[in-house]
């Protein structure tokens, strides 16, 4: 079967070889496969893992479902890792190899496809997992599967290749596939089998080397066919000698299904003794081996396929290439990669054949690894030392270094004891004590251990470690011939005696001393930090070692190598908190015990002074222009404070003695030096809370938090202070000025404030006079005024206006008088604010009307010049004068009305200033109105003019028009005879008096001028015609009083003038017609006004008086109606339609007029020629006119008044409401209010009876408290009362009532307002006050009595002299009686007096009376007063009994209580009032004078005697001490700080320390007095006090000082640092009067001598800076911090930095001093190139008084220099006229050129950067060059690019038809403009032409060759390319004429011939028959 299979192989090859030659351009496009469609969309996951989140990636295990079982392909995903908050997986299809969907109910393999989409955005990918559907697992096959385990891992889209080796697809074909899970499993077991029989010794690669050697045929070996050979042991001592081994072939294994490719591999499973093992080979392209014998070779380590076979495997261990970068892998996928990456490494051509460019690229990959690995580790390993000896090292004892001799791969573990901790030297990483650490081969380290190791642990101890390395690997390759693949194979080998090492470490023998730390108050403190040194002598001068700082249990142990049997111990640093103890002790040494010593410390307690300051008043600086205050800032006594614990206040222990926020002490008051001290405190935080602030100023709350710190353990007590600063109570005094009207505000209003006392300073000079301006103030737009000045407390000011704004009148009465006095503390400014209003100043404007004609206010005729209407007009917007009420008429409003009266005038008050025009609206009756526009401007005259006055004078034209009269004979003729000579006379109706009889009375009536020259009668002419002058408006009668003969007079008629027609006369026809009749005419009109109602639709009927019937006339237009009605139209009248016969006929009207009341006063007319009546001048119909008169509805109004008067006494007194007389309304129009008449203006408005706010009318309550106001015309009113009656206060509240039209049968509409007031009220009170003090005393009882009798209702309710009621004095000494008392006369008397005072007989009268309308309480108050014991107090020195001033003394009672508290003032005695007899009072100092410390208490009783008793105390004085705490700055650690820009930057870390031997000195800065102020100077100023210098802790202390203000010179400073030269001044004032020492504290701070590096970058040659170069900053030497520790080591950079625009930078470092740096440029300005000078500097210790050191740099650069040529590529020469241009990367043109005979120069190309020379047009001849990018170097050389250039090459060939060369035709070539190129004559061969410039051209024959014609021209253009360029031009040839001839056939040869494509046409046919040939054999062998 063997033989046969190698048969069918070699037969398969031979097809495969053919099938290859002949399918071979198909296998080429195959090999690369069309990707699948969604691919363009989701690639694959290799493709885009780069771009992907680690949680982004999916990865999918291979999945095996049974047959039948409810898997769901498109939802199960079983074996998937998927995060689903980041990716979203949806499955896309499953196929089989068919193509066909997935099934379960069938066994099948399928490859399912999976969409994944990340959440964020990041690209989508698929990936591709195997599903397999199989059969039910037996219970074997589960159990194998289980045992298999396997690891799973994601699965790659396969991809399909075609073309590669048919070899293996055969073998493929005959041998079961194992799956990629199977095969994982496998290659899993392989990893982790055991290579090594331990019985026989075998090796796997023993095995397989006796396998060759005994040919055994793997490679031939069928799928499951088992050999089966006997392997040699090397082991002669081996239990066998000898192994039967056993070699199976396992199955075939694709390529494709793990996406490499479409090889295939096979194992083989290697079975001998206890060793079952599994060997693979990958195979290349050529075929598997045959039969024969193979050499196997062991490969030398160094090798890189060994390497590759080594750490492509995990024989190199579970972390490497694949777990580092491929983790998600399969074992597969690794193993083939592996293989593919040693084929490679073997050297074979073929290497990659089978994989695809994903395999190839994952092999390289490997290999690259695997080639830069370490050569394959060695197991040998041993101790440089194995035994070692510990020795003492500091507090630790450690061992000698030793190195672990092993290959680095090569680990151990050690297992270190308790105690010990491994140093590995060569990391510089040290383990925890007592940890498992691992040795890596060639690792130095040493082991350390505690002191007390030996008594802890053990002595000695010692360890037998095993290697990590179990295993010797190699690697083999199996050589088959040049034919045939060879194999590469790795296997590891065993191990016999190098496995394990040894190692061992004695320790040494110690003892312990260990010290404990207490609290010297309390022993169970155990106090932590403390440090102690062991000495070996008592003096404690030769340390033997430093213990540890003791622990929180107080102890701290160490242990030491027993010299001697007894040490010394002394504290060195005591705890923080605590004093040092400088005691030694003795301590006892026992081996390997502990010797315990309990040492105390004292702890370091704090003193907190707290101060006060605030401002005092000390001067004033007096101007015309005000006053301005001068304050100082002294010390206050009073202020009193709480102390509060910041924090946790803790003991030093650590014992909280008070919590964060408890009170430590309260009401600390301070002093008369306004200082207050607190000792003994534990050191921490506080908090200063200031509880009350001194008289006069404000508590703000402040806190101040003061922290007492530790100042080292060699001070006493820690000092501390905190001053507190109050504000004064401020005084804010603010105006506000308002329009008194509107309330608005007003700006521009000027204030004074003054001094309305005398203003007192400090020393209690007066400073400014009562009455002294002090500040003017201005209201701005808000209308407020705000004083700036900075008043003084306790003095009254008053405020007066100095100016009224603009349009103002000045408020004089008003003045603004308050009392500035302290409130309380927490009221930091007292506000004091009035509101001043002003009256706008008002315009009244007044109107004179006069007679045009008489330039008198006398009217004419029945005119008149009363009730003429004007309007007064804005001439420009009139604005209130407010600024925010705007403009109240806008320019040409009307503004109000004037009517005249009887004499014609009128006038207008209360008007806003401007400009304004008055015109009239309507004339009086007679008049034409003036159109005339008279201009007013009411302008502001002052703050002290309140009104101003304007007048205008108007004349009016009366109504003037002729009358006529027509006389005629009444004879009967048709035409009626005229009259002459008949005279008339005229007179004034109402100049006429009527009769009893009725009749007027002519007798003594005086006729009116009717006729010229004055003429009162005037006569017809010949034609009867009379005609009178122009007459005034008025009616007239008309008599005929000369009558012409024979004929009688005819009837008086009346004659009305109501027009203005001087020119035209009325005609009056005085005759009777044979039929007379007439239209009657009705004129509506109002009885008040005389004027039309201009309101139609007032309804009247005419009744027939003669025929008894109504009237009833029919008009025909537009339609027929019957009138029984006629109705007034919109002008107030009506006429009928027709006339009325000669009659009698009565008027009735039906309906008023709205408004009016029906007038059922009806009228009677007389239709006849005696009835005066007038001719109508149009139609000249005969009209009589009848006037009908109403009546308008009126409104009457009445106020009610009511209010609360007396009724009665019942312990207090009773009111009831009633009815009250006399108060005083005012009635205003509530809206305009217009007359009934509908008339208006001639501006066409309703004429006003009232304009809206007009006063209307005033009005009085009567004795019933009503007022009543009538006839008042329809509309609104607003009744407001303006004076309250007697004993009542006035009700501002405004009411407004309504009169509306009802109908017209209601004359009269009524309205009332009732309005209630409030009395007037009385409160009575009384002022207890001390007689001498004038202090406010309570517990006295006064009575209030009735004076008189009280009446009520004329009846008596309180008899005279009756107790009305009693009041308590309370503490503010008043005492309010709550009684309701009427207004009368009263007296007050003590009933009781207060406790400890006499009573008063003192009666007080006092009179309740009404005080005015605007009062609501009646407040009366009276004072009483009573008389006191004195005690004279006195304060002296101790020593010299001078008397003291200053001192804060208190008297208490015996109850403790205060009695009085005063401050001493020298040479004045304190005198003490109302002290009880016989009580003993203690005399105590609360405050000492300012430099003295208090006294002790004194006690004294008080005597009965008015004579003055003397008290006296004494008081003694402290010293001053002076401490300075020097610190300066030490380096202590350097940083990396965030880089900018990925420059450097370090950043040096200081801590503060302190300073020794610093040198100061102290001078005096004032004079030193002594306290009493008498005795001598201790110190004159400026005089040298004393040097002090600091110590080891940095202190200098200076004591015993007089108190005072000192100042310090700082003398000599530390190296390093620089001379602090501030003069500081140093306050050793007096503190307080508890305060023995006072002393100053402080740390000071000197500065680090700094240095400055600076560097300068510029052009070589030239003063151009350049930016943008990057120097670096580096160290030259190690840098150490303060404790010698290297920070940072030579050579690294500091910082880097670029120039700017300057060409500068400085250095940000801080550097330390005393090292070396240097400066170097790394980053060249762009364009230059980089220069690599490097510039040291030393930053060394200069001048003391030099705060910094500089250094600066400067650096040249030069500039990069390219040239660029262009050449020709035929001779080298420049070309010119070529277009080229330099392009940077971002394709930005950088500079363009046009080549010329020289190279061309660009300088300051940036280095690295990528540029391209491109030539944009080529010079003429030439050809476009190929672009040439360049990079920049980095060098000032100059760089050269050359662009060659080809030149066009154009053939021009000369043929005839059959492309024969044709000689002797004349060519020219002509240019697209037609300018000739070239001309020549043709030869035989084809001509030639270099360097045509690009372009069209036109070929021309001149003259063809003989026999030839000639071309026509060929058009052809030569292209931009270097290739000849071919033109031909064929030639025909001249016909020959002959005869006509038959045509016959002919054998002319055709133009191509097919011969060729009928035989490649069979040649196809066989390759396609031979290729199905093929594809048909593949398919059966398949099957």
């Amino acid at each position: 079967m063997k033989g046969k299979v190698k048969r069918i192989v070699s037969g398969m090859l031979s097809v495969m070889t053919i099938l290859t030659s002949v399918v071979q351009p198909v296998t080429t496009y195959a090999a690369e496969p069309e990707p699948a469609a969604y691919e363009a969309e989701y690639p694959a996951l290799e493709k885009v893992r780069d771009m992907l989140a680690e949680d982004e990636v999916v990865t999918a295990e291979d999945y095996e479902v049974e047959i039948g079982s409810d898997f769901d392909v498109e939802t199960d995903f079983s074996g998937m890792e998927i995060n689903e908050e980041k990716v979203k997986v949806t499955f896309h299809e499953a196929k089989n190899e068919a193509g066909e969907d997935f099934n379960g109910n069938h066994a099948d393999s399928y490859k399912a496809v999976y969409f994944v989409e990340p959440a964020s955005g990041n690209p989508s990918y698929h990936i591709v997992r195997k599903i397999i559907v199989k059969e039910p697992a037996t219970e074997s096959q589960s159990e194998k599967s289980s045992e298999a385990g396997g690891d799973t891992g994601q699965s790659e889209e396969s991809e399909s290749e075609d073309g590669e080796s048919d070899t293996h697809s055969e073998l493929a074909a005959e041998t079961e596939m194992l799956s990629e899970t199977e095969l994982d499993a496998a290659l899993e077991t392989a990893e982790t089998q055991d290579t090594v029989d331990e019985e026989s010794g075998l090796t796997l690669s023993d095995v397989m080397l006796q396998a060759v050697e005994q040919d055994v045929d793997l490679l031939e070996m069928e799928d499951g066919e088992t050999v089966t050979f006997t392997a040699s042991s090397p082991m002669l001592y081996a239990a066998r000698a000898t192994q039967s081994v056993t070699v199976t072939k396992g199955s075939w294994y694709y390529y494709a299904d793990y996406g490499l490719g479409s090889y295939l591999t096979c194992p083989y499973t290697v079975t001998f003794g206890s060793i079952t093992a599994t060997a693979y080979c990958v195979q290349p392209s050529k075929p598997g081996p045959g039969n024969g014998t193979y050499t196997i070779t062991k490969l030398a380590d160094s090798k890189t396929l060994a390497k590759v076979c080594y750490y492509g495997t995990k024989a190199s261990g579970d972390e490497g290439f694949f777990e580092e970068k491929y983790p998600d892998f399969s074992a597969g996928k690794r193993f083939i990669i592996t293989h593919i990456a040693a084929a490679y490494a073997n050297g074979s051509s073929d290497a990659f054949s089978g994989t695809n460019s994903t395999g190839q690229a994952l092999a390289m990959e490997l290999y690259n690894y695997c080639v830069s690995q370490p050569d394959i580790p060695d197991v040998a390993m041993s101790f440089s030392n194995s035994s070692v000896t510990a020795y003492v090292d500091g507090n630790e004892q450690r061992t000698k270094e030793v190195t672990f001799n092993a290959d680095t791969l090569q680990t151990i573990t050690m297992n270190l004891p308790d105690g010990v901790k491994f140093h590995n030297v060569t990391t510089g990483k040290t383990s925890k004590a007592g940890a498992s650490v691992e040795v890596a081969g060639g690792t130095k380290f040493y082991l350390s251990a505690p002191l007390t190791q030996t008594a802890d642990v053990s002595g000695s101890w010692s360890a037998t470690m095993k290697g990590s390395i179990t295993k010797d690997y190699s690697a083999y390759k199996i050589t088959t011939g040049s034919d045939t693949q060879d194999l590469a194979l790795v296997f590891g080998e065993g191990i016999d005696d190098e496995k394990y090492v040894d190692f061992s470490v004695k320790w040494l023998e110690l003892a312990k001393v260990q010290v404990v730390k207490v609290d010297s108050n309390n022993q169970d403190a155990k106090l932590s930090g403390a440090v102690f040194g062991i000495y070996s002598d008592k003096d404690c001068t030769q340390l033997i070692t430093k213990m540890p700082a003791t622990d929180s249990n107080g102890a701290s142990t160490v242990e030491i190598i027993k010299t001697q049997d007894t040490v010394y111990l002394k504290e060195i640093t005591a705890p923080t908190g605590y004093r040092i103890n400088t005691t030694s002790y003795n301590v006892t040494l026992v081996a390997n015990k502990t010797a315990t010593t309990t040492v105390p410390d004292v702890e370091q307690l704090g003193e907190l002074t707290v101060y006060k300051e605030g401002q005092v008043l000390v001067g004033a600086d007096v101007s015309e222009t005000g006053t301005v205050f001068r304050y100082e800032n002294h010390r206050q006594a009073g202020a009193i404070y709480n102390v509060y614990a910041g924090e946790d206040i803790a003991t030093a222990y650590g014992a909280v003695v008070y919590k964060k926020g408890d009170l430590v002490k309260e009401n600390l008051t301070t002093d008369s030096n306004g200082a207050v001290i607190l000792k003994n405190l534990h050191l921490g935080t506080y908090v200063v809370k200031e509880m009350q602030a001194p008289e006069n100023f404000y508590n703000a709350g402040e806190e101040k938090t003061v922290t007492l710190s530790y100042a080292g353990q060699n001070v006493e007590v820690v000092f501390s202070e905190t001053t507190f600063t109050n504000d004064r109570q401020k005084a804010k005094v603010t105006v506000t000025k308002k329009d008194q009207d509107t309330e608005n505000p007003l700006d521009g209003g000027v204030f004074g404030l003054y001094a309305n006392s005398d203003i007192i300073a400090f020393d209690g000079t007066v400073i400014v006079k009562k009455g002294t301006l002090i500040e003017k103030a201005v209201t701005g737009d808000d209308g407020t005024a705000a004083f700036t000045a900075d008043l003084p407390i306790g003095f009254s000011y008053c405020v007066k206006e100095e100016q009224a704004p603009e349009g103002y009148l000045r408020n004089t009465k008003d003045v603004y008088s308050f009392a500035f006095s302290y409130t309380n503390d927490s009221e930091a400014v007292v506000s004091f604010s009035h509101t001043f209003t002003n009256e706008r100043v008002n315009a009244k404007i007044s109107l004179h009307k006069k007679d045009a004609e008489t330039n008198q206010a006398v009217p004419q005729g029945d005119a008149t010049l009363e009730n003429a209407v004007y309007g007064l007009y804005a001439r420009e917007d009139i604005v209130h004068p407010d600024g925010a009420t705007g403009v109240i008429y806008k320019a040409g409003e009307k503004v109000t009305t004037l009517t005249t009266d009887e004499h014609g005038k009128a006038s207008v008050e209360n008007l806003y200033l401007g400009s304004y025009y008055v015109k009239e609206i309507t004339p009086p009756t007679g008049y034409l109105a003036d159109e005339n526009e008279y201009d007013l401007v009411c302008s502001y005259e002052g703050d002290l003019v309140a009104t101003v006055e304007r007048e205008c004078t108007s004349q009016e034209q009366v109504v003037k028009q002729p009358f006529q009269i027509i006389k005629a004979a009444d004879n009967g003729k048709t035409d009626a005879d005229l009259l002459s000579g008949a005279g008339f006379t005229a007179y004034l109706v109402s100049s006429l008096s009527v009769k009893e009889d009725g009749n007027y009375d002519f007798s003594s009536a005086t006729p009116v001028v009717i006729g010229e020259n004055g003429a009162t009668e005037i006569f017809t002419d010949e034609k009867g015609y009379a005609c009178s002058i122009a007459i005034p408006y008025g009616t007239y009668i008309v008599r005929e009083t000369t009558t012409p003969h024979n004929y009688t007079p005819v009837d008086d008629f009346i004659v009305r003038i109501t027009e203005h027609h001087p020119n035209t006369p009325q005609v009056w026809r005085v005759l009777l017609d044979d039929e007379f009749e007439a239209k009657l005419k009705i004129v509506k009109q109002d009885d008040e006004t005389q004027k039309p109602v201009l309101a139609k639709n007032t309804e009247f009927k005419i009744y027939d008086l003669d025929n008894e019937q109504y009237v009833e006339q029919v008009t025909t237009y537009p339609t027929t109606v019957v009138h029984k009605s006629y109705f007034t139209d919109e002008q107030g009248y009506l006429i009928l339609p027709q006339n009325l016969k000669i009659g009698h006929y009565r008027i009735e009207e039906v309906n008023a007029p709205y408004g009016y009341t029906l007038n059922e006063n009806y009228y009677e007319v007389a239709v006849d020629s005696n009835t005066a009546y007038q001719m109508d001048s149009v139609s000249g119909d005969v009209v009589i006119e009848v006037i009908y008169e109403n009546h308008p509805v009126k409104g009457e109004l009445k106020v009610v008044k009511r209010g609360e008067v007396l009724d009665g006494f019942d312990k207090n007194f009773t009111y009831k409401e009633e009815t009250l007389e006399g108060a005083v309304f005012e009635v205003y129009a509530a809206e305009d209010i217009y007359t009934a008449d509908f008339q208006k203006d001639s501006d066409g408005n309703r004429i006003l009876e009232y304009a809206a706010d007009a006063l209307v009318a005033t009005l009085t309550t009567d004795e019933n408290g009503e007022a009543y106001l009538s006839d008042l015309p329809l509309g609104s009113y607003r009744i407001v009362e303006v004076t309250a009656p007697e004993g009542f206060v006035l009700n501002e509240s405004a009411q407004t009532v309504t009169f509306t039209y009802a109908d017209q049968n209601t004359p009269v509409v009524k309205q009332e307002a009732v309005f209630t007031n409030e009395r007037q009220k009385v409160e009575v009170s009384v002022i207890k006050q001390d007689a001498v003090t004038k202090a406010e005393v309570a517990g006295a009882v006064f009575g209030l009595y009735a004076k008189e009798d009280i009446l009520s209702h004329g009846e008596v309710i309180v008899e005279a002299d009756t107790l009305l009621g009693k009041a308590l004095s309370e503490e503010d000494g008043k005492a309010i009686f709550a009684l309701d008392v009427p207004f009368g006369n009263y007296y007050i008397k003590e009933l009781t007096a207060p406790a400890g005072y006499v009573s008063s007989d003192q009666v007080l009268e006092l009179t309740a009376a009404y005080q005015g309308q605007d009062v609501k309480v009646v407040e009366l108050e009276s004072v009483f007063e009573n008389e006191p014991t004195k005690i004279s107090v006195k304060k002296t020195d101790l020593t010299t009994g001078v008397e003291l001033s200053g001192a804060t003394l208190t008297v208490l009672d015996k109850d403790g209580n205060v009695v009085d508290t005063w401050k001493s003032v020298k040479g004045e005695e304190h005198m003490i009032e109302r002290l009880t007899v016989g009580e003993t009072y203690t005399l105590r100092e609360e405050l000492a004078p300012y430099g003295y410390l208090q006294a002790e208490e004194i006690t004294f009783t008080v005597e009965d005697t008015a004579e003055v008793q003397k008290v006296e105390m004494k008081d003694d004085v402290p010293t001053g001490l002076l401490l300075i705490n020097k610190k300066g700055e030490f380096l202590e650690d350097v940083s990396v700080m965030d880089s900018v820009g990925g420059w450097i930057a370090h950043l040096f870390e200081y801590i503060s320390g302190s300073l020794k031997d610093v040198t100061f000195e102290v001078y005096a800065l004032e004079d030193i007095k002594a306290a009493d102020g008498e005795s001598e100077d201790y110190y004159k100023k400026d005089e040298l006090i004393a040097e002090i210098t600091t110590d080891d802790t940095g202190v200098a202390r200076l004591s015993d000082l007089p108190l005072g203000k000192y100042y310090v010179k700082e003398k000599e400073t530390a190296d390093g640092y620089v001379l602090d030269g501030e003069i500081r001044e140093i306050d050793l004032t007096y503190r307080d009067q508890n305060t023995e020492v006072v002393t100053y504290s402080s740390d000071w701070q000197n500065l680090r001598q700094k240095v400055e590096v600076s560097v300068l970058k510029k052009e070589k040659d030239s003063d151009r800076v350049l930016e943008g170069a990057v120097f670096a900053l580096a160290a030259n030497e190690d840098i150490t911090n303060k404790d010698g520790k290297v920070i940072m080591e030579a050579g690294t950079i500091i910082e880097e930095r670029a120039t700017d625009k300057d060409g500068k930078l400085t250095f940000a470092a801080d550097l330390p001093i005393g090292f070396s740096y240097s400066v170097k440029e790394t980053v060249p300005a762009p364009g230059f190139a980089t220069t690599d000078e490097v510039q040291d500097f030393t930053f060394t210790y200069e001048d003391a008084e030099k705060e910094s050191v500089s250094f600066a740099f400067t650096f040249e650069d030069e500039p990069t220099v390219f040239e660029f040529t262009k050449t020709s590529l035929t001779d080298g020469k420049e070309v010119e006229g070529a277009k080229l241009q330099i392009t940077d990367e971002d394709g930005n043109v950088v500079e363009e050129w046009t080549s010329g005979k020289e190279p061309h120069i660009i300088k300051e190309l940036v280095v690295g950067k990528e540029y391209t020379m491109t030539e944009t047009l080529p010079a003429d001849g030439y050809v476009t060059a190929e672009s040439i990018t360049f990079t920049v170097e980095d060098t000032a050389e100059v760089q050269k690019i050359e662009m060659k250039d080809d030149v066009t090459k154009v053939e021009i060939s000369k043929t005839d038809i059959s492309g024969k060369e044709l000689p002797g035709a004349k060519l020219t070539i002509l240019d697209k403009d037609g300018n000739v190129v070239e001309s020549w004559t043709s030869t035989e061969e084809p001509h030639y032409i270099e360097m045509l410039p690009i372009g069209e051209y036109t070929l021309r024959e001149e003259s063809a060759p003989e026999g030839y014609l000639v071309a026509e021209d060929v058009k052809f253009e030569v292209k931009d390319t270097g290739e000849i360029q071919k033109v031909v031009m064929k030639d025909e040839v001249k016909p020959e004429e002959t005869p006509e001839t038959p045509q016959t056939s002919s054998d002319t040869p055709k133009t191509g011939d097919d011969t060729h494509a009928v035989l490649w046409i069979i040649l196809c046919g066989l390759a396609f028959a031979g290729l199905a040939g093929s594809v048909i054999l593949l398919r059966r062998k398949k099957k």
